[in-house]
């Protein structure tokens, strides 16, 4: 009944993977320094030029201007010996420099191609998103762990290739009923654990087509374990609508084994019904969904909203038929979601957000209506809101 990754924030690759140019060593440090060493010795000749000895028997006058030009000669030898030598030493630090730049880019680590998320989510009731209100009392604590290996990423067709193995869970602070009815003892807090696989293509740019599967392991009301197939396709509209893209999205899903729904229970609980017609026990079905998740960044608050809007359309037997004809629409569902970095988080511990946000969902169909008296309500219900709250993870 969880929620796929699919329905997480798509999240980029830091640059935290690109290290800084690294500082010099104590060696480099060393060699820069060469150079002022050298230009002291060149300023400091001259004066001790001035107290050279002279030539032995010869005063200040008559051997002076001899001295004098021999010693012009031996200062400007110096001079190109330790200018020589002076760019002799830069071009070797020079080299030492971009050896040692080019060598810590050959050694830097390629981009990681193995990502995991965490989410922790709070909300007033867990609503699954085919109608579902498995509990509405206390508060919902719910986990998702998710890996993401990226086994290939190139420029073709075919440009991103993934695999996303995870798994989420709901507990209660109300505990419920292991065994049926809701209410009766024993109870338990934890509702439900659900393995995910999934494998996501991208390909001609701006598409992405994903296939999860997801068991559904409910520990109350001795629903047992059901099994799925979803596949979705979504296109990235951002390049051509900019901030007002949509990221339109089209869904399948498939129940492999079992009920995702309370569709077979009416019938257990009451007996056969005429309206059912052929599809007493409705057995496993599908349904379609379209939707549509628009956002906007205040980039100035660092805050992203977003509006996703959805509409789910049943086939006649994924909430069967025992109070009335199917509905071509079950159910649709309305929302809003803020994001906001959480930024005071020490570089190293992964990328952190804040989110929060509400979702009211009406239930069209009113086999869908009806069945929420077997759920948490215990009664039919039309509508309902969910209020949530959670901080993120991306490492």
């Amino acid at each position: 009944m969880a929620e796929t990754f699919h329905d997480i924030v798509r999240l980029g690759r830091s640059s935290a993977f690109f290290p800084l140019t690294p500082a010099l060593s104590f060696r480099e440090r060393g060699k820069q320094c060469a150079a002022p060493e050298l230009t002291n010795e060149l300023r400091f000749a001259d004066q001790r030029a001035t107290r050279l000895p002279l030539p032995e028997g010869e005063g200040r006058g008559e051997g002076e201007q001899g001295a004098r030009s021999e010693t012009a000669a031996e200062l400007s030898k110096a001079s190109r010996r330790s200018v020589g030598t002076l760019w002799i030493a830069f071009a070797a630090t020079t080299l030492l420099v971009l050896a040692t730049a080019i060598t810590h880019a050959a050694d830097a680590p390629p981009p990681s191609r193995m990502d995991a998320l965490f989410n922790l989510e709070f909300a007033n009731e867990y609503v699954t998103p085919r109608g579902m209100i498995v509990h509405d009392k206390g508060l919902t604590l719910q986990p998702l762990f998710l890996g993401f290996a990226n086994l290939y990423k190139g420029g073709g067709f075919i440009n991103d290739v993934t695999f996303v193995p995870g798994v989420w869970s709901d507990f209660s602070s109300s505990p419920v009923a292991i065994h049926p009815p809701f209410g009766s003892n024993p109870k338990t807090s934890f509702v439900e654990i659900d393995p995910i696989v999934g494998m996501s293509v991208g390909f001609a740019k701006n598409f992405t087509l994903s296939v999860t599967y997801t068991a559904f392991a409910m520990q109350i009301l001795d629903i047992g374990t059901s099994q799925h197939l979803e596949s979705k396709l979504a296109f990235n509209d951002s390049p051509y609508l900019k901030a007002f893209a949509v990221h339109p999205y089209f869904l399948f899903w498939q129940e492999l084994e079992s009920k995702a729904t309370a569709a077979d229970v009416p019938e257990a609980v009451f007996g056969p019904s005429a309206n059912s017609g052929a599809h007493p026990a409705p057995g496993s079905s599908y349904y379609f969904e379209v939707g549509v998740a628009p956002s906007y960044t205040i980039k100035q608050a660092g805050l992203k909203l977003e509006a996703p809007c959805r509409v789910l359309l049943p086939n006649e037997r994924f909430y069967g038929e025992y109070y009335s004809d199917s509905s071509t629409v079950g159910l649709y569902e309305l929302g809003l979601k803020g994001t906001v970095p959480v930024n005071f988080m020490p570089q190293g511990y992964g990328h952190w957000s804040f989110h929060a946000g509400f979702k009211y969902m009406r239930f069209v169909d009113d086999n869908l209506y009806n069945m929420n008296e077997f759920n948490a309500p215990g009664k039919p219900t039309r509508d309902t809101w969910q209020v949530y709250c959670g901080v993120s993870t991306f490492f």
